[in-house]
């Protein structure tokens, strides 16, 4: 489905005022003529006998290329924007390694299909028919065209516990970053360009998290690079580690980085520190600093390997700082807003974006929002520009 961007503007438009008059009927302009009404708990699918099933639909719209996920990044060689999509139909099925009482086991299944699963593909693979890349399941170069959309299995792995030990072993996401691939774990429908272009989406390997106290857990792995599905292109080896500190009651600091060889982003290491503060207790800001070296595939790399951000659209070496400002108005209605300070390959990036979260029900939430784009030295014409989005999210 074609929109028009003054349809578009209509859309967000009837988005805000949904938000304005659901808010209104829960008393939260004062007027005091309905009381407030209780949010309650989220439907979902049951567990049976410590399994776990869920997922989610998400469907939204963004009239213009972003730099992210809309448009497929620097390429822009995907037809998303503009376009009522579905962005991801998401299932999961789980069960959580629970070490306290002894030696316990686990595993999670996922996948995805939407304009984003080729964000959780394992692109990383890079040769062809290697789990779910370039295997008929969708995505550039794919020998079976599915459009815009495309299937990901983003993680599959087996967990063990003991204790306050815990090894996940398998595929599955990375603990570098503060946003995700998954949409309902994020607040704004857009990503950081820091996310999308200089942090890995997931790993093959190994993962242990140990909790030293209530305050302190460490995180220690292997992985085979970057983005890979059971497979290491170009010899990837690399080392995860990090840790999250509880420095206070309102203030936690996470960091996690890796150092090796990525595989199709060459030799190299990354650091990200996230800084979360509760100023009050509907208030919340964050800070994340991210910081990436590489060689970009160098000898043996990929056939990409040798350009830069602005040639080919693979970072070579960057810095991101990224601030956030959240603000619970209610149960149901939260602002944010985040910028963006992105320095890929000498050239600085600049985001800003605000958005509203409403939660029409405890499972359906709307989220609205205004993104800005801007670049003095950007040659390729992906900036200086404002996105209008907005989406919703049925989970279950």
């Amino acid at each position: 489905m074609k929109w028009s961007l003054k349809a578009l503007m209509w859309a967000l438009v009837c988005c805000l005022w949904t938000t304005a008059a659901s808010a209104q009927s829960d008393g939260l302009f004062g007027f005091g003529v309905v009381p407030t009404r209780s949010l309650g708990e989220p439907w979902k699918v049951k567990d049976l006998s410590g399994f776990d099933y869920g997922g989610w639909i998400q469907m939204g719209v963004q009239d213009r290329n972003d730099g992210a996920f809309t448009g497929n990044g620097f390429l822009q060689n995907q037809n998303e924007a503009g376009n009522l999509n579905l962005n991801q139909l998401y299932t999961y099925v789980a069960k959580v390694a629970d070490g306290s009482q002894g030696l316990d086991w686990g595993f999670r299944f996922d996948s995805m299909y939407g304009v984003d699963g080729n964000e959780g593909q394992s692109f990383g693979n890079w040769n062809a028919g290697r789990w779910d890349y370039l295997n008929g399941f969708g995505g550039v170069g794919d020998p079976v065209d599915h459009g815009p959309y495309e299937i990901a299995l983003p993680q599959a792995y087996a967990e063990v516990a003991l204790g306050d030990l815990s090894t996940k072993i398998g595929h599955f996401y990375t603990p570098i970053g503060y946003e995700v691939v998954t949409s309902p774990n994020n607040f704004f429908l857009s990503r950081q360009l820091t996310f999308y272009n200089s942090e890995p989406f997931t790993h093959t390997g190994f993962l242990s998290t140990y909790k030293i106290s209530d305050n302190l857990s460490v995180i220690g792995g292997w992985a085979a690079g970057w983005d890979t599905g059971f497979y290491r292109f170009n010899d990837g080896s690399q080392a995860l580690y990090g840790f999250t500190a509880t420095l206070t009651d309102n203030i936690t600091l996470a960091w996690a980085g890796s150092l090796g060889n990525f595989g199709w982003r060459g030799d190299g290491n990354i650091s990200s520190g996230i800084l979360t503060v509760k100023m009050t207790d509907k208030w919340t800001v964050i800070g994340q600093m991210d910081v990436l070296n590489t060689n970009n595939g160098g000898p043996g790399g990929p056939p990409s390997s040798g350009g830069t951000f602005q040639t080919n659209g693979i970072t070579n070496n960057s810095v991101g700082a990224i601030g956030y400002s959240f603000y619970q108005l209610t149960d149901r209605l939260a602002l944010g807003g985040r910028s963006e300070w992105y320095k890929a390959d000498g050239i600085s990036y600049y985001t800003y974006t605000g958005g509203i979260n409403y939660k029409i029900t405890p499972n359906l939430i709307i989220r609205p929002e205004v993104r800005r784009n801007d670049s003095n030295g950007d040659p390729n014409g992906l900036f200086n520009r404002t996105i209008v989005g907005c989406d919703a999210i049925l989970t279950f």
